[in-house]
């Protein structure tokens, strides 16, 4: 064989390789990915209140894509739903909003109403593979973050 067929076979090869990489998001998509971006699982606890409002533990899956944080706990609309969303700084800094609807009254602030809506900001700081935050009014809510 010779070498003119051996360079323009190999070139085909690494054309169809590469349009298969780009296809699996190995390309220009894989390059352009924040250092942030993939699947998270967020863990949120909130110890028992000064109040004695009770505590609790939930664990979500989140998403960052392009530095832009998405989590979700619970059914849309139903009692103990929450979103989580926020931009993460180049630094790794963050504020997140929370927005959510209560659940059983004795796990809320106040006690109000199942489905009573609220908002509040995270403080969260990220690394490559980590994170953590706080709850930043009412009551105080650890956020750990884990990269999957």
């Amino acid at each position: 064989m010779n070498t003119l067929r051996i360079r323009s076979r190999t070139a085909s090869c690494m054309a169809i390789l590469g349009a298969c990489a780009v296809s699996l998001g190995y390309g220009l998509d894989a390059q352009a990915a924040g250092p942030f971006d993939g699947a998270w699982n967020v863990t949120l606890n909130c110890p028992t209140a000064p109040d004695n409002t009770l505590s609790y533990t939930w664990q979500f899956p989140a998403t960052v894509v392009q530095g832009v944080l998405h989590g979700e706990h619970g059914v849309k609309d139903g009692g103990g739903w929450l979103t989580l969303d926020g931009k993460i700084e180049p630094d790794g800094s963050s504020t997140l909003m929370a927005n959510g609807l209560t659940n059983a009254p004795a796990y809320a602030v106040g006690h109000p109403q199942p489905r009573t809506p609220y908002t509040y900001e995270v403080s969260a700081h990220f690394d490559a593979a980590l994170g953590s935050g706080q709850r930043t009014t009412t009551r105080h809510c650890d956020f750990v973050f884990v990269k999957q």
